[in-house]
């Protein structure tokens, strides 16, 4: 019994020290799910500047901001964006020409998704590549086809920074975050802990531009 509950001891160590991993979803065209990796995502609210106004930064409904790496021009899908997907009808950030885009998390952020779609009509490959190497590739449809990218780390360590990139322009828009803090589903690394630590109980007694 004394060597049976000195190897789940060890088995407990190499669990709680495993590093956290980050998850990439691909969610294609369909509508945000209200929660990615168990995070409740809340969306970002309606841009109130106007439409062809560069931005270099985004306030979070959570705090803090979503900072881009180089401007992004402010469009209205339908009006000054053409298309998106999903039937939604906000906002929407064209990359003024660039092929190369990087977001820069609040502090806070465990999870983030984004929506993205070429300017130009037809399918192009999109690449989502959070810091640690992470990466969702995606052929996106320039018509009608802005398509999902979802990051979240697995024990609700912060994301930093995703980069997005393409062999054409593009708008980026939909945003939605979740906080350090909130409820997550565990890793499965977690949910081995507790199991193993309850069978240690038991032993010691007896996871588009227009």
């Amino acid at each position: 019994m004394k060597h049976v509950a000195v190897a789940v001891l060890i088995l407990l160590a190499t669990v709680a020290t495993a590093p956290a991993a980050i998850i990439g979803v691909a969610g294609g065209d369909d509508a945000p799910a209200a929660t990615l990796g168990g995070y409740t995502m809340t969306a970002f609210p309606d841009d109130t500047s106007a439409s062809y106004t560069n931005v270099t930064s985004l306030n979070s409904p959570l705090g803090g901001s979503l900072e881009f790496s180089a401007a992004v021009n402010h469009r209205s899908i339908g009006d000054d964006w053409g298309t998106w997907s999903h039937g939604y009808t906000g906002d929407a950030y064209y990359s003024n020409g660039a092929t190369s885009l990087t977001l820069t998390l609040p502090g806070n952020a465990c999870a983030f998704y984004f929506y993205a779609e070429p300017n130009p009509f037809g399918g192009y490959g999109m690449t989502a590549t959070a810091l640690d190497g992470t990466s969702i590739v995606q052929n996106v449809e320039g018509y009608a086809g802005a398509s999902y990218f979802g990051f979240y780390s697995t024990d609700g360590s912060p994301l930093a920074s995703i980069t997005l990139t393409s062999t054409v322009d593009f708008a980026i828009g939909e945003f939605g975050i979740a906080s350090t803090g909130m409820p997550a589903v565990p890793a499965p690394g977690a949910i081995l802990l507790g199991v193993l630590g309850t069978s240690l109980v038991g032993c010691l007694r007896r996871h588009r531009a227009l």
